[in-house]
């Protein structure tokens, strides 16, 4: 083990812990890992972070401060909800093996509000507020959060397997998935992503106008 010649900082210790998260995966974070990695003593890291809870939250805060602002020429909702959804697809793409980690934590910082409060405003431009506008926006969370997972766990590129044609299912017991085998053993992520987003914009059209 190499001694670091560096100051130990909270910014290194949250540093070394998202890397070890965006190669292993969260549960492969631990304070004694991190020393190692960094060349310092496990107790000398209690100095800068209380614990790994903290130290996970404050991975995924540094990760959500890199979602990359978009840009809307114009002000309509849909076109707002739909630059805000590409981003957050593009930031987990970036991040594939930290991506749950940022939608299943509560990250009540400035990094975890600024998305909140960006979601939000759409909503408010296509007039819901309120618990509408957070029932909304769970809605949408939860639409992103299972359709960037199925592509990063099919996205060889992206850390997932490859699928695998299916093979021997009986077309008389499952006529209707025997017709679309070749569609079942495929994705084409970019088209049903945006394929996904219209079909909740239509939703968000339908309750706006009843």
């Amino acid at each position: 083990m190499s001694v670091s010649r560096e100051p130990l900082t909270r910014d290194r210790i949250v540093d070394a812990a998202v890397r070890v998260i965006e190669r292993e995966g969260v549960e492969a974070v631990s304070m004694r890992r991190i020393a190692s990695d960094l060349g310092a003593g496990t107790m000398s890291l209690y100095n800068h972070v209380p614990n790994k809870a903290v130290l996970v939250d404050l991975a995924a805060e540094r990760i959500m401060a890199q979602a990359r602002p978009y840009q809307v020429d114009g002000d309509d909702w849909r076109d707002h909800i739909r630059a805000h959804a590409r981003a957050v697809r593009e930031l987990a793409r970036r991040h594939p093996r930290a991506f749950v980690l940022l939608a299943t934590r509560r990250l009540s910082s400035d990094a975890g509000f600024r998305t909140i409060e960006a979601a939000l405003a759409n909503f408010a431009r296509a007039g819901f507020e309120g618990e509408v506008a957070v029932g909304m926006m769970r809605a949408m969370v939860s639409y992103l959060l299972g359709t960037v997972m199925r592509e990063v766990a099919t996205s060889p590129e992206l850390g997932g397997i490859a699928l695998s044609p299916y093979t021997g299912v009986d077309a008389a017991a499952f006529p209707l998935s025997a017709g679309v085998l070749d569609e079942l053993g495929t994705y084409d992520h970019d088209q049903e992503f945006e394929f996904g987003l219209e079909l909740l914009i239509a939703a968000l059209e339908r309750y706006r106008s009843d």
